[in-house]
């Protein structure tokens, strides 16, 4: 009885998948353009441990330009004006970081990914997206 009952525990165990393996998926959210500025694209949010990538790709971007990123808490309708986590500079259209939180940290509060048009125009945002787990 006793042999029965443990190898069902352990092929249960086996065969189960964690609670925690659909937080490891990369999460991809949509920014959207702001102030006319026609830039869109993407932020891929890749878990990787006790930290997260974040690669960022805007379509429309101007060429040569470093535009400040951050993480903020708040959502695109209302952002925390304070960055949560720095990101590298979007330059060409591409970023790419490894920010000093899991993606579970960052999914705790409402925050989102801001796009500024240069370091001189930091007041002047050009692409957000809300960072929302996907409930598929």
């Amino acid at each position: 009885m006793i042999r029965r009952t443990t190898l069902a525990v352990i092929l249960a165990g086996f065969f189960a998948v964690p609670a925690f393996a659909a937080k490891e998926m990369p999460l991809t959210i949509n920014l959207g353009a702001q102030n006319d500025s026609g830039e869109t694209g993407t932020a891929t949010l890749t878990p990787e441990g006790h930290k997260t990538k974040v690669v960022i790709e805007l379509t429309n971007a101007p060429a040569g330009v470093a535009q400040p990123a951050h993480i903020h808490e708040g959502t695109c309708a209302k952002l925390d004006k304070a960055p949560k986590w720095k990101l590298e500079p979007v330059k060409d259209g591409k970023s790419t970081t490894m920010v000093p939180a899991s993606l579970e940290t960052i999914l705790k509060d409402k925050t989102a990914i801001n796009v500024h048009k240069s370091p001189d125009e930091i007041q002047v945002y050009v692409a957000c997206g809300d960072i929302v787990h996907s409930k598929k």
